[in-house]
């Protein structure tokens, strides 16, 4: 693929996104590029606020606070459908813009001339009344231009009493991202230049493996060098989703730093990490590409802090660290297992290693097979494609022709494509979670995966045919009120706020009257009629009235959306007051009883279990043979079978087919076997 085709298969998803209005294209442009920056761990809370004003300019804004971080977020948007350059001329304008923007609002009230309900209020007011909590401004510029070749060196405008840092992300750079094997950006942490020393490093492997393992031991004060330069980059993310929730220092790591130093060593469990490459010389590590902490990012994060805060000397800490090597075509199946592994001795559960659960392969798998109903004056039905990792939209075209590439777009739109944090919002805002989905992307994600695996493990035959339509039908309800709300007079900004508590809003006034909104009918017609966009109108509206006046321990519209009490609260005015009511016609219209939605579940439950079946009997008949065989001798050996049991494992290749009740037996029996060191590829 040439950078040409993905600009253009980048810039359909904004349009597909935003439909023809060009100041929603630039929004969704932003919330876009930001999918990348969170993955690859440079920003995560961020907030949406576009300023605009003569000289100046701002879209977005993030504390890092434990690093006295300021991210400023700032766009350039062209609605061109050929690639562009971005010139030197236009780096520099938009940087002077940038900077002008920060000095004014921290030297100057600016916020005071703007309509407080606004999101110019929002981040002008941030500005000047916490300038001291940052120490840093990285202004970073996002492009879906091509930064020109020309460039060789950022802006160096400075600002007094803050050091400023530019970064820049254009078109090319999202390119590599997705060409490169895993899917995340390359860094190299070389040590000799970077801190005059390399890392001692003791080998841990022998030829007859594949792959190269080390122990080190790793200077405390290096290691917090490096979480200063790369912060949440290092971090790999399960972990860096896992420290989103937790304090940002552990108490017991801060009081060894600070009472005995000496001991750390001793004390902690130090870090499990993984590299694509190493170069090792004299038994020391000089450099290493794509350094990641997969346990002890804690650890690392709370020496930081420690030397940050409490000002002690890391002079006299070592840490521990298990360092394994993966070379590119296997990083994407090993990591998250020694990522899994490596954090089963902490509070990490489950949920934080959803990113590759089976749910999301059984979602996919009905995303590629069922067929969505012809919309009305449409010719042909179409399929909603469901992107389980980043960039399989694209790769599933990569290699077809032309014709084959229409064909392939006409049956899955670039409007009908969602990725697994989408899934999430959509669901989310339904489940009546709005504080949730307030919190952002990964977060939202965090606490989806929870729901999910403890749903999955109660009976997971719910999630089946009916569960993805259904899904799709509110990912419909989503999509058009998006649009909906960003085209309404009234509206100043916290969209994706206003968007999450108006659906909530409606499905938990649904929910009071002991009925469901009709998702079949929505799946049906695959959209929603003026009723149902007018109730978005006239909820929306309520729900924006209503955040804009937050608590009054609350000054921050979108701090206020993330907290459990605004929704607890917003619910008491629906309950007490009536803040909130459903119109008639569209109770009438669009709401079903419980019973007959009961009813649809239990009908689709049955065909998963019998879907279940099948795919069980697909995998056992693969199982060669010879390895039944085995499977029976590594068991008797080991005393792990008794006589039943062999029966089981001997129908198949004796050419019988068990029964649903023998093949969940034969199951249970195959997973004994795996966790007492069985290798069945299965």
């Amino acid at each position: 693929m040439s950078i040409e085709e993905f600009y253009k298969d980048f810039m359909e998803t904004v349009y597909a996104l935003s439909d023809a209005n060009e100041d929603f294209r630039e929004s969704q442009f932003f919330e876009k590029m930001m999918e990348y920056l969170v993955d690859e761990g440079v920003a995560n809370d961020f907030k949406y606020t576009p300023f605009r004003k003569t000289g100046m300019k701002a879209d977005g804004y993030e504390l890092i606070e434990d690093r006295e971080i300021l991210n400023l977020f700032v766009t350039d948007f062209s609605n061109s459908d050929k690639l562009e350059t971005f010139t030197k001329t236009d780096l520099e304008t938009l940087a002077k813009r940038a900077l002008r923007f920060v000095e004014k609002n921290i030297n100057s009230k600016l916020y005071e001339n703007l309509e407080e309900t606004s999101a110019e209020y929002d981040i002008s007011y941030f500005l000047y009344n916490n300038a001291d909590r940052f120490s840093t401004v990285n202004i970073i510029i996002l492009t879906n231009r091509m930064l020109s070749k020309f460039v060789k060196t950022l802006p160096e405008e400075q600002l007094e009493g803050y050091k400023i840092e530019y970064d820049i992300w254009d078109i090319e750079r999202l390119f590599k991202i997705y060409t490169s094997k895993n899917k995340k950006e390359n860094f190299e942490v070389n040590f000799s230049e970077e801190f005059g020393t390399g890392i001692p490093a003791l080998p841990a492997h022998n030829n007859t493996v594949p792959y190269e393992s080390y122990l080190c031991v790793i200077p405390g004060e290096i290691l917090a060098d490096l979480y200063e330069k790369y912060g949440s980059r290092l971090l790999e993310a399960n972990v860096r989703s896992f420290l989103q929730f937790r304090g940002k220092i552990n108490k017991g790591i801060r009081r060894t730093i600070l009472k005995e130093p000496e001991m750390f060593f001793a004390y902690n469990n130090g870090l499990t990490a993984t590299a694509q490459a190493a170069h090792v010389r004299n038994n020391q590590i000089v450099s290493l590409k794509n350094l990641q902490i997969v346990n002890g990012g804690q650890t690392t994060a709370s020496l930081y802090n420690a030397r940050k805060k409490d000002k002690v000397s890391l002079e006299n800490v070592f840490v521990q660290m298990k360092l394994t090597i993966i070379n590119d075509d296997k990083i994407n199946e090993v990591i998250p297992k020694i990522s899994r592994f490596a954090n089963t001795q902490n509070k990490v559960n489950e949920a934080d290693f959803f990113s590759n659960d089976i749910f999301h392969i059984r979602i996919e798998e009905k995303s590629r097979r069922i067929w969505a109903p012809r919309k009305k004056n449409f010719l042909k039905g179409s399929k909603w494609f469901y992107e389980r990792a980043r960039g399989q939209y694209l790769e599933e075209q990569s290699g077809l022709s032309e014709a084959k590439k229409r064909e392939f777009r006409e049956i899955y739109p670039k409007a009908q494509m969602f990725t697994k944090t989408d899934l999430a919002k959509y669901l989310m805002c339904f489940a009546e979670y709005p504080h949730i989905v307030s919190l952002g992307a990964q977060k939202n994600f965090l606490k989806f995966g929870e729901i999910i695996v403890d749903q999955w493990n109660r009976n997971d035959k719910i999630f089946n045919d009916l569960y993805f339509k259904h899904a799709v039908a509110k990912a419909i309800i989503f999509k058009t009120a998006d649009k909906i709300i960003f085209k309404e007079e009234w509206y100043s900004g916290y969209k994706a706020n206003i968007l999450a508590y108006t659906l909530a809003s409606i499905s938990y006034l649904a929910h009071k009257q002991k009925k469901e909104i009709n998702f079949s009918k929505i799946w049906d017609a695959q959209e929603i009629d003026n009723v149902f966009v007018s109730e978005i109108k006239k909820v929306s509206k309520k729900v924006n009235d209503y955040l804009l006046s937050p608590s009054s321990n609350f000054k921050n519209v979108s701090e206020w959306a993330k907290k459990e009490i605004c929704w607890k609260d917003l619910k008491t005015k629906i309950d007490n007051e009536k803040y909130i009511e459903l119109d008639r016609q569209f109770s009438e219209t669009w709401l079903i009883d419980n019973t007959e939605t009961r009813y649809e579940e239990k009908e689709a439950k049955k065909l998963q279990s019998i879907d279940n079946e099948i795919e069980i009997s697909k995998k056992l008949f693969k199982i060669k043979p010879d390895l039944w065989n085995d499977m029976v001798r590594f068991g008797t050996e080991n005393n792990l079978l008794g006589p039943e049991e062999v029966k089981l494992l001997r129908l198949i290749p004796f050419g019988k087919v068990p029964s649903a009740r023998q093949q969940e037996r034969i199951v249970k029996i195959l997973e004994k076997l795996v966790d007492e060191g069985m290798e069945i590829p299965w």
